[in-house]
């Protein structure tokens, strides 16, 4: 008993010691303070790097994360850029074809159309339209551009597209056309049924006029438009283009014009379809 006594006299007295302010603190708690504190820096250190190295990854991988979105809202961005300057683009378009076709659009229901496909295969004979039976579009309608030039006609036609055979084929094409003069008595009247020349090898596209009777007077430079003779398909006065050159057939019989079409058929983009005139849709 007395022993234990003894023994808490004494903690209590180390405690004691321990608490009080010293100077200097003993050799037994000098010597801990430097154990803990050696093995407390050989530990922290490490660990203070490697939290160090995965908070800078966490920052690589953030950093990475605001470049990737940063590069895809620069890309939208981009794109969208671009349709709106497409967009403004056919917008002038469209409203500089209203303006050229207004005398037109006033006789006829147009619809208009894109190119959507052209084979280097068959460049001279045909093209495909993204219109069709769905927008009332038919076969034998003709195809014009916006400066009126006749362009072919439809010859295929599913519910959204459309094939055209173009002015420059010479197997499936035959237009009843005349040369536009002064003269109403005297009107060249002739068939226009193909291109001169290969379309993919030259911008200067000739079509060929024949027919044209030896007594009527036809010159370079005069205006050569449809018929719209009842036997043909297209309505008259559609624009087919200018006289280049006539010539005498070998045997003197009639005589032969090659014209400059109005349509640039090398470059087709923005069309109109000629579906009927005013006059017939309103009966």
């Amino acid at each position: 008993m007395m022993a234990l006594l003894a023994s808490i006299i004494l903690l209590a007295a180390l405690v004691g010691l321990t608490l009080r302010e010293r100077e200097k603190p003993t050799w037994p708690e000098a010597f801990l303070i430097d154990a803990f504190g050696w093995v407390q820096g050989v530990i922290y250190a490490p660990v203070h790097h490697i939290a160090d190295f995965f908070e800078e990854i966490q920052n690589i991988k953030s950093l990475y994360e605001e470049n990737a979105k940063l590069k895809s809202n620069l890309n939208d961005y981009s794109s969208m850029a671009i349709q709106v300057e497409v967009l403004q683009r056919e917008n002038k378009k469209l409203k500089d074809d209203l303006y050229k076709l207004k005398d037109i659009s006033g006789q006829f229901d147009l619809v208009s159309a894109n190119v959507v496909g052209r084979s280097p295969s068959s460049w001279n004979k045909e093209i495909t339209i993204d219109v069709g039976t769905k927008d009332g579009v038919e076969k034998d309608m003709a195809v014009i551009t916006a400066n009126k030039g006749l362009v072919g006609r439809v010859y295929e036609v599913t519910p959204y597209h459309s094939k055209v055979v173009l002015l420059t084929d010479k197997e499936r094409m035959g237009i009843s056309a005349k040369v536009l003069n002064n003269d109403e008595k005297n009107i060249a009247y002739g068939i226009v049924s193909g291109a001169t020349n290969d379309l993919s090898h030259t911008d200067k596209v000739r079509v060929e006029m024949t027919g044209i009777t030896l007594d009527t007077k036809v010159e370079k430079g005069q205006n050569v438009v449809t018929s719209g003779l009842a036997y043909t398909l297209f309505p008259a006065n559609l624009y087919i283009g200018k006289v280049a050159s006539v010539t005498e057939d070998k045997l003197g019989l009639t005589q032969t014009a090659e014209l400059e079409p109005a349509a640039s058929l090398g470059s087709l983009e923005f069309l109109y379809v000629v579906k009927k005139s005013k006059a017939e849709a309103g009966r």
